[in-house]
């Protein structure tokens, strides 16, 4: 799937920076390309892009209203799979995983820390693209 043509390709983007080589700009393509694609529709806060104001998600307000855990983390996974399903290479979202989650603590040494305190959450969203395939992305979402 990697170098599958139907998932694009872009400049490689390195903690937001592009990534610059000795021959010059850096390409990203297949699955790399979607994941950082989708990484950075989720890294966007809804609205904020001028040009398309859909593009984004929209989870600000989650993060500084009242609300249990579990309707915290129903309002994000509801978040994310309404913006991730705006990209068209992607058929479903399969799975999301929160970091307190036991699935998550047994694959990851990432040190577990309270949501409500950081104001922040790490996932994992397992997504079925469009040619049958999945993939898993890596997220931190917060306010």
């Amino acid at each position: 799937m990697n170098e599958d043509p139907a998932f694009g390709y872009s400049l490689k983007l390195v903690n937001g920076d592009i990534l610059l080589t000795g021959n010059g700009l850096q390409l990203v393509h297949g699955k790399e390309n979607l994941l950082q694609a989708l990484n950075l529709r989720v890294q966007t806060p809804a609205g904020s892009d001028v040009l398309n104001t859909t593009y984004g998600l929209a989870v600000t307000q989650v993060f500084t209203q009242p609300g249990t855990l579990s309707l915290i983390k129903e309002q994000i996974k509801l978040s994310l799979v309404q913006t991730l399903a705006t990209d068209p290479r992607v058929h479903s979202v399969r799975d999301i995983i929160f970091s307190d989650d036991p699935r998550y603590i047994a694959q990851s040494s990432e040190v577990n820390v309270d949501p409500r305190i950081s104001r922040s959450w790490s996932v994992q969203v397992l997504i079925e693209t469009l040619n049958a395939q999945t993939a898993t992305l890596a997220l931190n979402i917060g306010a």
